[in-house]
């Protein structure tokens, strides 16, 4: 019942985590870029729960998710 308490909690966590940063990016106000952030922990919270899940599309899919998300903080945030 634990495990899957806690598959539940990675699964709505990332998922709801993406939905904000969506709106954040939307929004295109000062602070939009912060939305990458969002969208990191996003993303390492449906790769863990995709794992769990056995669902390695969505975990390949996630993994490079990641990737993109870092690029876009060193262009956005780190070096603007």
């Amino acid at each position: 019942m634990r495990e899957k308490k806690l598959s539940k909690l990675l699964e709505w966590s990332g998922a709801l985590t993406g939905i904000s940063a969506a709106i954040l990016l939307a929004l295109n106000i000062p602070i939009s870029a912060w939305a990458y952030l969002f969208y990191l922990l996003s993303s390492i919270l449906l790769l863990l729960w995709s794992l769990r899940e056995q669902a390695h599309g969505l975990a390949f899919q996630n993994f490079v998710f990641i990737a993109i998300n870092l690029l876009g903080i060193y262009r956005w945030l780190i070096v603007p």
